[in-house]
């Protein structure tokens, strides 16, 4: 072949049409020996998407609060000319705060229970770092997954054991959160015809019934001795682990009194934390447009709940809408104004809860910097 020959054939090559690509391709491609694997198309949209929900987050929660407060604008301004009650704010500023530190002590205990090194200081220290971070992460439970790092770098004996203990408080805050909402309706069982209220009781109802089921069976000494479990402890990579925290499960069996306290103090600190709801709504003399006392403990861990599994950093929006719903449609005497009226105290409980972070954050920084002096002044080379 002459070289004009060549060179007109391969600009031939080079000027034909592409051939379109097929979703055949892409799998014969990334399904052929000797080549890499590729990644699929909805494998790179599902990382689009989780890499543009993290600077995503806050814009759609704040859009979320603004579309709120547009929507009930009109109510807002008869809501402005009332003046606010001081002690009524002040009222639930301490039972919203005094709330936030019964958790804290719950979590001590279900460590202390596990006999690992950890002083109340640690757990307060720790847990506002957990509080403040609810408004980093997804969820307004999203600071448990910094709060169990934290703690399994600090026990590094038991890390597993340490970072389950997380989880487990976590679990028995909601398990008690079911429990008041689902007594609380027992006095309200004429909101049940609603269907959105209907479901959430029977939710509520669900989950206390369901929890205190399977907290009563993982008390049962029989539970974590059974031939199915021990055999999960043998697992490759993950079976360490989970024979580290059936050994957990065992020291709570031996020491119950530690799980009953548990559920005690989160009964008594969400009825605490429902109750600063109902205060603030009285510092903003809602009056008629919003739900009574035993209303709110039985609508409030409804608009709780959805603010825990939403994924918007600290539940913004989800809460304040959410409770705007429960307060339409709870009963009160002025429903036309009572979304608003629910907007407005979510707003308030979530200055008083914003106010608390801040001064969490302020304790973090004192006791961090004190804790560091105490281990410098501790070390070896001081001696």
């Amino acid at each position: 072949m002459s070289v004009e020959n060549a060179v007109t054939e391969r600009w031939r090559v080079n000027l034909q049409p592409a051939r379109k690509l097929r979703w055949t391709d892409a799998l014969n491609e990334s399904t052929s020996p000797g080549r890499p694997p590729t990644t699929s198309a909805t494998a790179r949209m599902l990382t689009v998407v989780k890499q543009s929900w993290k600077w995503m987050r806050w814009p759609t929660a704040v859009g979320l609060l603004a579309y709120l407060c547009v929507m009930h604008r009109d109510q807002f301004e008869e809501l402005s000319q009332r003046s606010i009650e001081p002690l009524y704010l002040g009222i639930a500023f301490v039972l919203c705060g005094g709330s936030i530190l019964l958790t804290f002590l719950r979590w001590f205990l279900l460590v202390w229970g596990q006999d690992l090194p950890f002083r109340v200081s640690d757990a307060i220290r720790l847990g506002f770092v957990g509080y403040l971070f609810n408004y980093v992460a997804p969820g307004a439970a999203g600071g448990d997954i910094v709060k169990a790092v934290m703690i399994a770098r600090q026990q590094q004996s038991r890390r597993t054991v340490a970072a389950a203990t997380v989880l487990l408080d976590r679990i028995l805050g909601v398990l008690a959160l079911f429990m008041v909402g689902a007594c609380a309706s027992l006095l309200h069982r004429d909101l049940w015809s609603h269907p959105v209220i209907g479901m959430s009781v029977g939710v509520l109802w669900g989950g206390a019934v369901g929890g205190l089921i399977g907290l009563l069976m993982l008390m049962h000494p029989v539970v974590p001795r059974w031939n199915w479990i021990q055999a999960m402890t043998r697992w490759k990579y993950v079976g360490r682990p989970l024979g580290d925290i059936i050994h957990g499960i065992i020291l709570y069996q031996s020491r119950r009194n530690v799980l009953i306290a548990a559920v005690g103090i989160s009964l008594l600190g969400h009825i605490g934390m429902l109750s600063s709801f109902y205060f603030c709504s009285m510092a903003l003399q809602t009056g008629d447009a919003a739900p009574g006392y035993t209303a709110h403990l039985m609508l409030i861990p409804s608009a709780e709940l959805a603010s825990v599994f939403i994924p918007l950093p600290g539940g913004v929006g989800v809460l304040e809408g959410a409770v705007a719903y429960v307060y339409e449609h709870g009963g009160a005497v002025k429903p036309e104004a009572a979304g608003a009226a629910g907007l407005a105290t979510a707003l308030a409980y979530r200055v008083l809860s914003v106010a608390l972070a801040i001064i969490g954050a302020a304790y973090y920084m004192v006791s961090r910097s004190e804790f560091g002096a105490v281990l410098a002044s501790d070390s070896p080379g001081d001696t």
